[in-house]
């Protein structure tokens, strides 16, 4: 509006009829007007460009802003992502730490049972050794005191047919054993005391041989 109010403006003084001696005088203020019109629409056309520059820059900025502020967010984001995770690695180091802790007294644990065990098996292994042994003793002993008993058994009756053999004995036989001049009955006794002793000799040699 302003432009087209200028422009009728000059129009109008153009057309008007001149006044002698101002005539020039309203020609250069004419044009001086019309060089202000000029300078003043280079002016506004200028503003109106660094006014769509302003925007473009200002839209610019604004854009560049926001990117700027995603990737502030992000590197928040990122910041607490990363101190969460290193709080949990500090976690985990501990956890870590603690298990590696019980491990160790578990091994000691199970070394110390397993040396446990070995003792015991070897002393399980001797107690069996030892009463295998005195089973093997006592079974032994148990056969020599049978075979004891026997031999003393059969001593007794040995003894027990000299005491009657020797009860039993007539004067005639005392006689005829103390006889001088033949010993017929003397003879006879020996023997059977010989008998006797072999057969005492021969239970001994027998329980000896047991023994050993």
């Amino acid at each position: 509006m302003k432009r087209l109010a200028l422009t009728l403006l000059l129009a109008g003084l153009a057309t008007a009829p001149a006044w002698g001696a101002n005539e020039s005088r309203e020609k250069q203020m004419l044009r001086r007007l019309q060089q202000q019109v000029q300078q003043t629409e280079q002016a506004r056309a200028q503003a109106e460009q660094e006014k769509a520059t302003a925007l473009a820059d200002k839209d610019a900025a604004e854009r560049e802003l926001e990117k700027l502020s995603a990737t502030k967010r992000q590197l928040a984001n990122a910041n607490a992502a990363r101190g969460k995770l290193d709080g949990e690695l500090k976690s985990a180091q501990t956890e870590l730490e603690t298990l590696k802790a019980r491990l160790a007294t578990t091994e000691k644990q199970l070394a110390d049972s397993v040396a446990l065990q070995r003792a015991t098996a070897d002393k399980l292994i001797q107690s069996e050794f030892a009463h295998r042994l005195a089973s093997q003793q006592l079974a032994d002993n148990r056969q020599d005191l049978k075979v004891c008993r026997e031999h003393n058994t059969r001593l007794y009756t040995l003894g027990r047919e000299l005491s009657v053999k020797y009860r039993d004995k007539s004067c005639q036989d005392a006689l005829a054993q103390a006889e001088p001049f033949t010993g017929l009955k003397k003879i006879e006794v020996e023997n059977l005391m010989e008998t006797w002793r072999d057969q005492l000799d021969r239970d001994k040699l027998r329980l000896s041989g047991q023994q050993e």
